[in-house]
């Protein structure tokens, strides 16, 4: 089997579960399923020679796992946990530099952590529709990540129906059942 279909078919499982994501009321069950569709597209981006965007989604996957337990480790909360995941991905993205499309990975991973370091729901997912998803989709098509392109396209759809089905009054500025 050739490495890139390889690569496109866990594109594919990524895509399905991110956009199961934003369909999920709950901040830590959004975060929890987004590692998985993550891992997902860590491994296609590995396959396909991104690691810039590969190591950043493991970043993010240890970020989520620290925004799922931010009430127990308060030190997550401190605006120095979002200046040290931001160093983080300038890091990451400076070692791994391979071409001018690699910032598009760095403005979504930056635009995307700090809305959910801010916990607010409604941030969240509009961070995620006018900059995360749009620089990921840039990214994605410059690396050949097919099913990363498809997956921000959904992605933006289902936060947009996420809006709509919710209410943008609900989204408003975290608490309630956001933070179950």
């Amino acid at each position: 089997m050739n490495i890139n279909l390889i690569s496109q078919l866990f594109g594919i499982v990524g895509v399905l579960t991110f956009v199961l994501s934003f369909q999920i009321k709950s901040n830590k069950k959004l975060y929890l399923v987004q590692i998985l569709s993550n891992t997902m597209f860590a491994i296609q981006f590995v396959l396909l020679g991104a690691y810039s965007g590969c190591i950043n989604l493991v970043i993010c996957m240890i970020r989520n796992m620290l925004f799922i337990n931010r009430k127990k480790w308060t030190f997550v909360n401190s605006p120095a946990m979002l200046a040290v995941l931001i160093a983080l991905f300038v890091i990451n993205t400076a070692i791994n530099w391979k071409a001018w499309y690699d910032i598009f990975t760095l403005a979504a991973v930056i635009s995307a952590t700090t809305a959910f370091w801010s916990g607010n729901p409604r941030k969240i997912r509009t961070y995620n529709l006018f900059v995360a998803s749009p620089c990921w989709l840039i990214y994605d098509v410059c690396v050949g990540a097919w099913a990363g392109v498809l997956n921000e396209v959904i992605g933006m759809t289902s936060i947009v129906i996420s809006i709509i089905r919710f209410g943008w009054k609900e989204l408003g500025e975290g608490g309630g059942d956001f933070e179950k």
